[in-house]
């Protein structure tokens, strides 16, 4: 009787030592891929596929018995040299590469599938069952490329389009008679740029400001009148006949007279420089 018990109980222990074994084992699956399968514009650039799984693998064992379970074939069924790697940080990853250390020629637009064997193996020796495929599409350079360009034109014809607004904007302001605001003259920036001391950029600017004060006054003195103002008087006949001429500023009239709008704007000039040499003389005493 106790020999019977005992056998019983060494059964008992075996059946849950087996189940335990069954249960405890899981079998290989992939969980995730990159590129997944069916995806596109993949790049043509080191090739790569990565391949995670649900249990570790990459111990000696499982490495040489998967040796053969990788293979990248493009459209035509024609395969391409691979390098496969495992992840020391990851054991549930595999890296399945182009092998750009051979004649290689990854074409764009084109469909590659890659093909893990169902004996691959995990380190606890359990395998993936069946054949899975993972199929992804290379990038289509030439339109790409036609996009790109396109939207290079795009960019350029609206630069073009609102700089010659804005050209336009401007000459349309300049005649209406509103002057463009310039920046004041720096001697020391211009003498920077010129090579020039700022003694010599100094009297250049001078000269040049007079110059402009002669132009624009004598623009002013064209604006005179072709004739003097006279008093009229009528007479009985109905013409009319002049008295004694008058100034203009008799008349209420402010206008200057070319000569006089001369010598008044070369006076300005003069007084300005003057105003400017002053602080020139002031900053370089300082310094």
């Amino acid at each position: 009787m106790k020999r019977t018990g005992v056998i019983l109980c060494l059964a008992a222990l075996i059946v849950m030592m087996t189940a335990s074994v069954c249960f405890g084992a899981q079998s290989l699956k992939i969980t995730e891929t990159y590129p997944k399968d069916g995806q596109d514009n993949t790049t043509i650039e080191n090739m790569c596929v990565k391949i995670w799984l649900n249990n570790d693998i990459g111990n000696k064992k499982s490495q040489k018995a998967n040796e053969d379970c990788f293979k990248i074939t493009d459209n035509k069924g024609k395969e391409i040299p691979i390098r496969v790697f495992y992840n020391p940080d990851d054991s549930k990853q595999i890296m399945v590469l182009a092998d750009t250390t051979k004649d290689l020629n990854i074409r764009d637009n084109t469909e590659y599938t890659l093909t893990v064997s169902g004996e691959l193996t995990d380190n606890d020796g359990n395998t993936l069952g069946q054949d899975q495929n993972v199929t992804f599409k290379t990038l289509n350079q030439g339109r790409s490329t036609q996009i790109y360009m396109i939207m290079m034109i795009v960019m350029f014809g609206g630069m073009f389009f609102f700089t010659s607004r804005q050209m336009k904007k401007q000459r349309e302001k300049e005649s209406d008679g509103q002057k463009v605001k310039e920046e004041p003259f720096n001697p020391y920036k211009e003498a920077k740029r010129t090579g020039k001391s700022v003694e010599e950029v100094m009297a250049a600017h001078e000269k040049e400001m007079a110059k402009k004060a002669v132009k624009e006054a004598k623009k002013a003195a064209h604006h005179k009148t072709d004739e003097d103002e006279y008093k009229y008087e009528e007479e009985d006949n109905g013409n009319f006949k002049v008295k004694r001429p008058r100034p203009i500023s008799a008349g209420g009239s402010s206008y200057i007279t070319g000569r006089k709008a001369i010598a008044e704007a070369k006076k300005a000039e003069e007084e300005r420089l003057a105003r400017r040499r002053a602080a020139n003389a002031k900053k370089k005493k300082k310094k």
